[in-house]
């Protein structure tokens, strides 16, 4: 669980950093929210969940 707040807040301080800058505009963010939510409301997103836990797991070798 823990790791998966840091994940969370680093994401969330790239995707700000990301638009603050300019590279990334406010509705890509909003349309990958978008898309979040539909792949967690049809549920597709428990495998993405998993494999984004297997890799840092993998990386970090913790259990």
């Amino acid at each position: 669980m823990a790791a998966a707040l840091i994940l969370t807040a680093v994401l969330a301080l790239v995707t700000y950093l990301l638009v603050r800058s300019g590279e990334l505009k406010i509705w890509h963010v909003v349309l990958v929210g978008v898309l979040g939510i539909y792949l967690d409301r049809i549920g597709w997103a428990d495998p993405v969940v998993y494999a984004v836990t297997w890799l840092v797991q993998g990386l970090t070798h913790t259990t």
